[in-house]
């Protein structure tokens, strides 16, 4: 449905209604039957037609929604408010990703019983450990840096306290849980934030500070091998080969870490292009290490992500800059 509405939106505003109409069906049956037929060479999954079935109609009642409706989207997406929500920065796309990365996956566990297991387990483990310590530190530092590039100084002061609800939040999440070491970095880090608010090379600091994170977590366990892993050249297998759940919260975490080193130093004052090379270079040097680390998985997944989110990054600071085409 939201390619039909977004997708005659977008066309009507050159093309008849008849034209724009049709056009949006067709690009929604070309992509649907191209993700089916790939799906052919997918060990776990199925080709169906159900599915592209079910995709353009649901694609056509977007067009009919959009068609009856438009003169309300007109003035609804011409509100201030809805603009940037269509066209958010940076800060707000990378907030955006922390808040998946720590709801995923968006399943609650309502179950009394679950949640005193949770509870169980996690006062049953008192442990703080340095290094994840220092990893929830520098995120809870960067969540607070974002907040008041989008909402300012004061306003993030007043919601920072409220933000760590999210933590006792999490175990109502299906498999998620809170550690202490998770609490220690958060509560640090709102105390960091509060004397830091008026620092002018803030910026600078914290992402000298996630920097350091990625050579810290990427070098671990700290143990070189004579023997050499291989290396991958095949972008996201790891990912792919890994747990779904387990892939895709590695995959928000690593967006978040990776889209903040680079927002950071351009926030510090790099440009956007040396600023992201700068953290691929980073990346691909730790993947390089990596051959001789045991346990570990080198691959070019890493600095490749770095270069998308640099490019995302780039289209969000170029959205903000240019005024929406009215609808026409």
């Amino acid at each position: 449905m939201p390619v039909g509405v977004f997708g005659f939106l977008a066309l009507r505003q050159n093309l008849r209604t008849a034209l724009a109409a049709t056009l949006t069906v067709l690009i929604a049956l070309t992509l649907s039957s191209s993700i089916e037929m790939i799906q052919l060479f997918d060990d776990a999954r199925e080709c169906s037609a159900s599915d592209v079935v079910c995709n353009v109609t649901g694609t056509v009642f977007g067009v009919a929604l959009s068609s009856f409706y438009k003169q309300w989207l007109r003035r609804f997406l011409a509100r201030a408010e809805t603009s940037k929500f269509l066209h958010p920065s940076g800060a707000m796309l990378l907030f955006y990703t922390w808040l998946a990365y720590q709801a995923f996956p968006l399943f609650p566990a309502l179950s009394r019983t679950r949640l005193a297991e949770k509870f169980r387990v996690v006062f049953a483990q008192v442990s703080v450990t340095p290094i994840e310590t220092f990893t929830y530190f520098v995120e809870w530092l960067i969540v607070a840096q974002l907040l008041e590039v989008v909402l300012g100084a004061e306003r993030t002061r007043r919601l920072f306290p409220l933000l760590l609800l999210v933590l006792p939040a999490k175990l109502l999440i299906v498999g998620r849980t809170v550690t202490w070491s998770e609490l220690a970095g958060a509560v640090l880090a709102y105390i960091c934030s509060y004397f830091l608010s008026g620092y002018q090379r803030r910026a600078a600091l914290v992402a000298g500070l996630m920097v350091s994170l990625l050579i810290l977590r990427g070098l671990a366990p700290y143990h070189w091998s004579s023997v050499a892993n291989s290396f991958s050249w095949i972008p996201f297998s790891g990912f792919l080969a890994a747990d779904r759940d387990f892939g895709l919260l590695t995959f928000l975490r690593k967006c978040f870490w990776y889209g903040s080193a680079i927002w950071l130093l351009r926030t510090a004052g790099w440009r956007l292009v040396r600023a992201a090379v700068a953290v691929g270079l980073l990346l691909g040097a730790i993947e390089v290490v990596q051959i001789h680390l045991p346990g570990r998985v080198a691959e070019i997944t890493d600095p490749l992500l770095a270069v998308i989110l640099a490019v995302i990054l780039g289209l969000s600071e170029r959205s903000q800059y240019s005024a929406p085409r009215p609808l026409g």
